[in-house]
């Protein structure tokens, strides 16, 4: 019996288990390989692993009862501009010939996420399983480039489970860089929004999740990290209750500092990293910035250091462009999801700016409906006085498209949704225990207005 089949048996077994007796395990997993994006196939069966545990999921929420009574999913907005962007999405693709089964089970999968979201926080009364995937999904991201810094030598990512199981399909290096960010600003805000717990666990984890994005060579996640936990610490300074903690977070924020001056010799030392594959980190974190930099300022700099910086800097001004030449109807509505490649706008490659990106493909219309989604959150969180981490990770995730490209249609953004959803209705309304519910009085007087 291959490695590979008694991983997929031994998996089986622990997942129909969990599905039975802790489904909140399951939530976890499905989270966690959606976050951290990982799939593989399974042999003889007509979906994947993830859409298979989507389905399976979905199937046992059905018979579960939440502890906390929410309004039910499909009678939330956000839910409704959740399937008005998605149909708009499938009409504006079956136009232009792009619509498919794989892009409609994408979006059904993308939907589920949603609903999973705002269920398993109305199932535990808070984000923890969120939070615990998103810890999870980071470490996942990190062991894959510490896998392959140690055993590879170069990029591209090769992923820890293709020990175990089939390999999926080639992930940029950036993506790791991404996620691992994403954990770092969710830890960070989570930390500072803590009021009692002290959150040692959330310190302890800042470094790893930094480390992750250092060894990504991503430098969008590095900056968008930087500003993101600036903005933060900056508050907690000047703020009564989260001062000292903000103080302490200063001294994890020199820590990772020192990590960034000594970790690439020590990784030189123990795990004899090749000179090129050094040499190429080292162009993508210090020469390409410094050159920027330096160019910016009238300073003499390396024209050759500017190469990847200028190509993403050219591709997107490639996609403007291609947007101010389309006709007014595609302006206004769009040329289809996936059209940008279809055309062949970009030479084989996407818009790399994820605004323009969906302002293309979904149009003028596609992008207001997108946005507006996305607004509502903001302005509900201000109103009500949320002070969210899933608001800061999905504030890094918007800034984080500017320079990349579909991330603000991935499953990671939808299961956010959900659970800030849900989050928002709680905060904003109050949800009662089901233990303290007297029997027929399901929906507390709250709600019930």
């Amino acid at each position: 019996m291959s490695l590979s089949l008694l991983f997929m048996i031994v998996g089986a077994l622990g997942v129909g288990y969990s599905l039975l007796y802790k489904p909140e395990w399951v939530a976890i997993l499905l989270f966690t390989t959606v976050i951290a994006d990982v799939n593989f196939d399974l042999r003889g069966m007509p979906l994947n692993f993830r859409a298979m545990l989507s389905v399976c999921l979905f199937a046992r929420t059905f018979t579960m009862k939440p502890r906390f009574i929410l309004p039910p999913f499909f009678k939330q907005g956000y839910t409704w501009w959740i399937l008005l962007f998605i149909l708009y999405l499938f009409l504006i693709s079956a136009n232009f010939e792009l619509l498919s089964f794989d892009l409609v089970k994408e979006f059904i999968l993308a939907f589920l996420c949603a609903y999973f979201g705002y269920f398993f926080y109305a199932y535990t009364g808070d984000y923890r399983l969120f939070k615990t995937s998103i810890i999870f999904a980071g470490l996942i991201c990190l062991a894959d480039l510490a896998y392959t810094y140690a055993f590879i030598g170069t990029f591209p990512v090769v992923r820890v489970h293709y020990i175990f199981t089939p390999a999926w399909e080639l992930v940029n290096h950036n993506f790791f860089g991404y996620i691992c960010g994403a954990a770092f600003v969710f830890l960070l805000s989570d930390y500072l929004a803590e009021d009692e717990k002290p959150g040692k666990w959330n310190l302890l984890l800042l470094p790893p999740m930094f480390l992750g994005v250092l060894l990504s060579t991503s430098r969008s996640a590095m900056l968008i990290l930087i500003m993101v936990a600036l903005w933060l610490i900056l508050k907690g300074l000047f703020s009564r209750n989260k001062s000292r903690k903000a103080y302490t977070l200063v001294l994890v924020s020199i820590s990772c500092l020192f990590l960034c001056l000594f970790l690439f010799q020590i990784m030189q030392i123990f795990f004899n990293v090749n000179s090129e594959f050094m040499e190429q980190i080292t162009a993508r974190l210090i020469d390409e910035p410094l050159a920027i930099i330096n160019r910016s300022l009238g300073n003499n700099y390396n024209s050759q250091s500017l190469d990847s910086m200028e190509w993403r800097k050219e591709a997107s001004s490639i996609a403007y462009h291609s947007f101010m030449n389309l006709p007014f109807d595609e302006q206004l509505f769009g040329i289809g999801y996936g059209g940008f490649l279809k055309r062949d706008y970009g030479s084989g490659y996407d818009a790399h700016n994820g605004i323009l990106l969906l302002l293309i493909e979904l149009g003028i219309v596609g992008f207001a409906i997108y946005f507006l989604m996305l607004i509502t959150f903001f302005i509900r969180a201000i109103r009500t006085g949320l002070n969210s981490p899933l608001v800061i990770c999905l504030a890094y995730v918007i800034l984080y498209v500017t320079s990349h490209n579909k991330e603000l249609t991935s499953f990671f953004v939808f299961l956010i949704g959900g659970t800030l959803t849900a989050q928002l209705q709680m905060h904003q309304h109050g949800a009662t225990d089901r233990e303290e519910e007297t029997p027929g009085n399901l929906i507390p007087e709250s709600l019930q207005a």
